[in-house]
């Protein structure tokens, strides 16, 4: 499962690189394929392991690692959070943390660990 974390990881830091890319250029980001896809990626490990726990595991690792490399690569603090979010996730956060992204990647980071440890432990 461990290469499985570390093979995610990865996809979402190439991810936030072409999107941020994407961005620069003035183009829209198509969320709803996004999310599709990354769902449909999430089916392999679920095939894999069966685990629900590794499949939070890695739906909090895209939460914390393409959003705050996302931000780094638009040369934003780690932290952004947009004021006119788009995508369902950002809007959901963005009303649960109020525009806090530091709470909010702490709330995420505890979460991820949380789960895991979790996944690991089961």
């Amino acid at each position: 499962m461990i290469w499985t974390l570390v093979i995610f990881t990865l996809a979402n830091i190439i991810l936030a690189f072409i999107d941020s890319r994407i961005i620069q250029a003035k183009h829209k980001i198509l969320h709803g394929i996004n999310g599709a896809v990354y769902l449909a990626a999430l089916l392999i490990p679920w095939f894999m392991y069966h685990n629900l726990w590794f499949i939070g595991c890695l739906a909090l690792n895209r939460l914390l690692v393409f959003n705050i490399m996302l931000s780094l690569f638009r040369r934003l603090k780690w932290y952004y959070i947009s004021p006119m979010p788009a995508a369902i996730t950002d809007k959901f956060a963005g009303f649960i943390f109020r525009g806090n992204g530091k709470l909010m990647y702490r709330v995420y980071l505890i979460v991820f660990i949380t789960l895991t440890v979790l996944t690991f432990a089961s």
